[in-house]
């Protein structure tokens, strides 16, 4: 407990003789009457002493003339408090003397008395082992209230004369501080409006709030930004033209600032009448009264939008240059010789390897330097600090672990005084970069080799714009100069005549979306032909555009090696047939001459018997049946000659024949590349399985394809045509025909294709057909010829189902 005004405490009054209180009791009833008027008369008379004074003044004189007149103890004047303000209370004390503690007395009174309440009732209070005796007189006004209270020790207290001075000190109290308080009112209205004037005239936002932080005021300059009138904006009304991103954080630091009544500041965005937000600062500080109580917050709003703006347009561009440079690997850098002043960016700092902490120097800098380049960047950073000259250079960083960096320097002088140098730059990590190149380098140089020691160019071709782009290789390949500007029409005239055809068709494929291009043509370039392969891959791009990019292989060596490798074999193939031939015709002379010679000779033995006298017809017949023995051996060979060229199966086993069609096929595609052939097949997908030879069913349908192949070497290429195609019977057979474009079957009998040593090839031996027909026949089946209705010819074969018991071996092998 504490007495809230310790200013307004009186000492005991010296005054008063010992033993007045007996003294008072003794008078008569006239005396005590005129005493008690002249005290009414004393206290009526104060008004004339307070006027223009403040309530504690006014409370300090009534106390000290009502408390001697009283002959009191203490007296305690409360003033009720107010919307805003706190209560007040002020004390006078009289004779303490024997009271056991009088001061802690004096200190605890105010919490002794605790709420006092509106009564006229005497109540007692306890001190030790005192007793005090007391009263409330009530205030009572129209803009006061409160209560005066008198406490004694003395038991007569109070009397009547007592409790009638009490009350005209409570009016003239209540009176008293009414029109005090009404002064302090009309003074503060007054100092308001001067305030409002002031603040409507200061050329920013200001404002006032209450103490507990609710806006009183708000100047025009605030109103007419928000677009409010006073009623709409005072207490927390303006703070809904917030930014919703600002107000939790404005009312916090509000808020803080009213818990702890210090001064402070926050930035935060207001809604104006034309609906857009800008940037203020909020700035408050606290007003407090005489007594030094808080009275309220004078604040202002300063427009700091542009300047928000432009920090956040810095703090942007600093994003992005600190991005850029990360991204870059490109640190900026700013020297200035005549101080030995460096800045470095951080990116600067990483690239050569630094912490940020450390102060950048020349000498730094040159032992980050590579030795072998030291010397150079030494001249070249010394005639830069003495002439000002610019630098720009690369040159490589050995970092502490062993690692080398490749790094690009670049220095501008800025400064005005030529004798004052002051350089700016970027200092880039380009090592990426360098190895990159480097790579890039190499890689270029061994494709070009590549390209050379393989004769292969590269090409590419935007289809949308018909943009072509030729390598180095594929100009010399083409016959072009390297700076000709390629189009198909210089294309076109190094392409064989023959082949534009083919070309136009390749190039309409990609045109409509076709597949990626593969095909062989040839050029004439400086008056001999090259073959070339060509191969390409669409590309799609994202775009929409289309590309076609591929390359162009010189295979002239490999076609003029091809092409004398199967003359070669030609040949070859008509010497071992004129050597088989030779061979075995030379073993049929061997084996028929055997038995004709002995036939001729027992002959002629026979008919000398014969013409004996008398003949010897027993020898004779002996010989005869030596003629006969000699004739069947003759039989013999002509019936392994015929073996021979029937071949009996030798291997029997279920088969499908278009597997084996596939297969021979798969064989003779090179064949067909080579002689630029078109081949399809038309393979029914429900034939029965055949029973057979499978190697020797191949051979035929090998040498039918190979007949077709031959057949069509003096007809164009684009012209070249195979088709093979296979189908089921309506007896459970097969069937397997090869038609082709070539050169037809012409008046030739068909009937006598397949005669032995018959042929219509100037280099023929006229033995194929006939074999095949001996295997065809040998599996039961039949095989044909006829021209086509379009042309050229068909070959066909045709063999029933069989059962696998029903082995073709014994009928191929009588």
């Amino acid at each position: 407990m504490t007495n809230q005004n310790p200013d307004n405490t009186h000492a005991d009054n010296p005054a008063l003789p010992p033993h007045a209180s007996a003294q008072i009791a003794a008078m008569t009833g006239r005396d005590r009457l005129r005493r008690c008027v002249d005290d009414i008369l004393t206290i009526t008379a104060l008004p004339t002493t307070w006027i223009g004074k403040g309530l504690d003044d006014i409370g300090k004189r009534l106390l000290d003339v009502v408390g001697p007149l009283l002959n009191v103890d203490f007296l305690v004047l409360r003033i009720a408090a107010r919307q805003g303000e706190r209560s007040t209370n002020i004390t006078w004390f009289g004779r303490l003397a024997g009271l056991d503690d009088a001061s802690g007395f004096r200190h605890d009174l105010i919490a002794m008395l605790g709420d006092v309440t509106s009564t006229l009732s005497a109540t007692t209070l306890q001190w030790g082992t005192s007793t005090f005796s007391c009263v409330l007189q009530e205030l009572n006004a129209n803009i006061a209230n409160g209560a005066l209270v008198a406490g004694t020790r003395e038991s007569f207290f109070p009397d009547e004369e007592d409790r009638v001075i009490l009350r005209v000190a409570a009016i003239q109290a209540a009176v008293a501080i009414g029109q005090a308080f009404k002064l302090r009112d009309d003074n503060q209205a007054a100092i308001i409006r001067e305030r409002n004037r002031i603040d409507d005239a200061i050329p920013l936002m200001a404002w006032f709030a209450l103490p507990d932080g609710r806006a009183d005021h708000l100047n025009t300059h605030f109103l007419g930004f928000l677009g409010y009138t006073r009623e709409q904006a005072i207490g927390w009304n303006w703070m809904t033209a917030l930014h919703p991103d600002d107000a939790t954080t404005l009312k916090d630091t509000w808020l803080a600032l009213l818990r702890s009544g210090r001064a402070g500041e926050a930035e935060a965005r207001l809604r104006g009448c034309d609906g857009d937000y800008k940037w203020f600062l909020f700035r408050a500080n606290p007003s407090y009264a005489e007594d030094g109580s808080l009275a309220g917050w004078y604040g202002t709003n300063t427009d700091i939008d542009d300047r928000k703006r432009t920090e956040e347009e810095l703090r942007k561009s600093a994003a992005f240059l600190a991005q850029g440079q990360e991204l870059t690997q490109t640190g900026s850098v700013w020297w200035r010789p005549s101080t030995d002043e460096i800045q470095w960016s951080d990116q600067a700092y990483r690239v050569a390897g630094l912490p940020v902490t450390q102060k950048p120097t020349v000498t730094m800098m040159f032992d980050r330097c590579h030795p072998e380049d030291l010397a150079q960047v030494r001249e070249l950073i010394s005639r830069a600090a003495h002439d000002g000259m610019n630098v720009d250079l690369e040159h490589r960083l050995l970092m502490p672990n062993g690692e080398i960096k490749y790094v690009h320097v670049v220095l501008q002088n800025i400064g005005l005084n030529a004798a004052d140098p002051e350089f700016i730059g970027a200092v880039t990590d380009i090592t990426a970069r360098t190895i990159a190149e480097r790579t890039l380098r190499r890689s270029e140089v061994l494709l070009a080799e590549g390209q050379r020691i393989s004769l292969t160019g590269t090409f590419s071709w935007k289809v949308d714009t018909d943009e072509l782009t030729f390598s180095d290789e594929l100009n010399r390949i083409f016959g072009f100069d390297q700076n000709t500007v390629i189009d198909f029409d210089k294309i076109a005239a190094r392409v064989y005549e023959e082949d534009l055809g083919l070309l136009a068709k390749k190039m309409a494929e990609v045109r409509s979306g076709g597949d990626n291009p593969d095909y062989d043509i040839r050029l004439f370039v400086d008056g001999r032909m090259k073959y070339v392969r060509v191969v390409g891959r669409i590309v799609q791009h994202l775009d929409g555009t289309t590309e076609c990019i591929g390359a162009v292989q010189d295979v002239s060596a490999q076609r003029l090696a091809e092409q004398a490798r199967d003359k070669l074999r030609s040949d070859l193939a008509q010497l071992a047939r004129a050597m088989s031939l030779s061979t075995m015709v030379a073993s049929i002379a061997h084996e028929v001459n055997q038995p004709l010679a002995g036939i001729i000779t027992n002959a002629s033995t026979s008919l000398l018997m014969l013409s004996q006298t008398p003949p010897d017809v027993s020898g004779a017949m002996e010989t005869a049946r030596r003629t006969i023995r000699d004739g069947n051996r003759a039989a013999d060979v002509i019936v392994r000659l015929r073996n021979l060229f029937r071949r009996g199966v030798a291997t029997v086993e279920p088969l499908d024949l278009n597997v084996a069609a596939r297969e021979v096929i798969a064989l003779l595609t090179n064949d067909m590349q080579r002689g630029r052939i078109s081949l399809h097949s038309e393979l029914s997908d429900s034939l029965p399985l055949i029973v057979g030879d499978r190697v020797q069913l191949q051979q035929v349908i090998m040498n039918l394809l190979r007949n077709s192949i031959e057949a069509m070497a003096d007809i164009s290429p684009s012209s070249r045509s195979i088709l093979v195609r296979t189908e089921a019977e309506d007896d459970g057979g097969v069937k397997l025909t090869v038609s082709d474009t070539g050169c037809g079957l012409a008046t030739l009998e068909t009937d006598r294709l397949f005669d032995a040593f018959r042929t219509t090839k100037p280099d023929g031996m006229g033995i194929g057909l006939s074999v095949s027909r001996s295997i065809v026949e040998a599996h039961g089946g039949k095989i044909w010829a006829t021209s086509g209705s379009a042309g050229g010819a068909i070959f066909g074969f045709s063999i029933r189902a069989r059962r696998t018991q029903d082995s073709p071996c014994s009928k191929a092998d009588r």
